[in-house]
């Protein structure tokens, strides 16, 4: 038996007129600002942003404080900077899970948008509802264990360089941590590169076919990438190589029109701006993955595959007792 021929350029292009369809024919503003906010949900929790706080400069031209100053505010005042570097926390950490659970289920909603070429909002936030919010807590899940190897390569860079540290010298043992830990950190977010984007390319488009809970869709795809990993593995390089071209491409646009660059700035419009290529990169892995047969194709209609078990129906009413 001939072994299966898979295409990598079909699929980018495929995914193109996808797009085009989705958005240009015809061209409505009010369906591309609705599909645009789906996926400006889908974007929720991905990190990345800030924000920064000019202070203004004394007039008298000093900037120096006396390290003497400040121990003796932070000891007059300690309880207080406790509880109010607490709080902060408390409100980061309650706004992080709000967004990393819109996001997932926004993801959901772009998705749905693209395969029926719809513009809704409230039906498939009803619709998936069970998969976004299993989603949610795998990548919470995940993204706890990814902060735990991250402090553990950190841990073991620093015990190797520990000998230099306690001599106050940049010696032998200070080199070997810096250059294992740069290794091994390098290694892992590589690694996570790939999962992210089989996530984001495979996974959930599996979850939103079946309605399957995210462990699930990700056994179900592992049988593929075990008869396959070089393929999937080349599939994610060139979904690297695409990102980086984005942004470069974006980055250079937006030096080129500093007016653009502005608007870039602000959420939800720089997603409506860039839209098309969102939409792009959203069809590019349902496109790859049909390759594979019906079970794997978000278009097509099919029973769910034996093995990994779908989401379990919600319970039914209980019936009324009989009178007498």
């Amino acid at each position: 038996m001939a072994e299966q021929q898979i295409a990598y350029v079909e699929p980018f292009a495929s995914a193109f007129e996808r797009m085009r369809a989705l958005l240009f024919q015809p061209f409505d503003l009010a369906r591309w600002l609705t599909i645009a906010f789906t996926a400006w949900l889908a974007t929720l929790g991905n990190g990345g942003g800030g924000f920064r706080v000019n202070l203004p400069a004394p007039q008298d031209g000093r900037h120096h404080v006396s390290v003497a100053a400040i121990r003796s505010y932070v000891h007059e005042h300690l309880w207080l900077i406790i509880a109010l570097v607490g709080l902060v926390c408390l409100i980061s950490l309650a706004v992080s899970l709000v967004l990393l659970w819109l996001g997932s289920r926004g993801r959901f909603m772009f998705l749905d948008n693209a395969v029926t070429g719809r513009a809704a909002v409230v039906e498939p936030w009803r619709k998936y509802r069970r998969p976004g919010n299993s989603l949610f807590v795998w990548r919470l899940v995940y993204g706890l264990a990814v902060l735990a190897v991250v402090v553990l390569i950190i841990g073991v860079g620093v015990a190797l360089a520990w000998p230099a540290i306690r001599a106050r010298a940049f010696g032998l043992s200070a080199l070997v941590g810096i250059s294992v830990g740069a290794l091994l950190l390098t290694v892992f977010l590589v690694i996570n590169g790939f999962v992210l984007v089989f996530l984001e390319d495979f996974i959930i488009p599996l979850m939103y076919k079946y309605e399957m809970w995210a462990t699930a869709a990700w056994r179900l795809w592992l049988t593929r990438w075990r008869a396959q990993p070089g393929v999937f593995l080349l599939y994610g390089l060139l979904r690297f190589a695409f990102s980086l071209a984005v942004g470069l491409g974006v980055a250079l646009f937006a030096c080129l029109t500093c007016c653009c660059c502005c608007w870039l700035l602000i959420p939800y419009i720089n997603v409506a701006i860039l839209l098309p290529v969102l939409a792009w990169e959203r069809y590019w892995g349902p496109e790859f993955l049909r390759q594979f047969g019906p079970d794997y194709d978000v278009w097509l209609a099919a029973p769910p595959p034996a093995g990994p078990p779908a989401l379990p129906p919600p319970p039914l009413p209980a019936a009324p007792a009989p009178a007498g």
